[in-house]
């Protein structure tokens, strides 16, 4: 079971994903500590439900990978397709909301 280098390119790739979603996870951490209660803090909470779901999925595509399930990987893509417009929609909006929420208070 050699991989090619498709393949160890995506390993790396979602390596790298783990890496950079790990790090976003403690400055969600730290941004919850600024705002204790109150909508904005349950959205950053989404946020970290999101991040989670994607850490998994990580995983699993470098499971897939090794495993070489292509069909998983197909269908795993198609998710991350949709999970990861959804997660862009929320962090778009919900900066904007917590922006205004700033302004608004000096």
């Amino acid at each position: 079971m050699a991989l090619n280098w498709i393949s160890l390119m995506t390993i790396a790739s979602s390596i790298a994903g783990i890496v950079f979603f790990i790090y976003s996870y403690i400055i969600i951490i730290k941004i919850k500590t600024i705002f204790p209660s109150g909508k904005v803090r349950k959205k950053w909470s989404i946020i970290q439900i999101l991040i989670s779901i994607f850490l998994i999925g990580y995983i699993a595509n470098i499971i897939f990978n090794i495993t070489e399930n292509v069909e998983l990987i197909l269908i795993m893509t198609a998710i991350v397709y949709i999970f990861g417009g959804l997660f862009v929609f929320i962090i778009i909006n919900l900066s904007y909301k917590t922006y205004r929420l700033i302004v608004s208070k000096e």
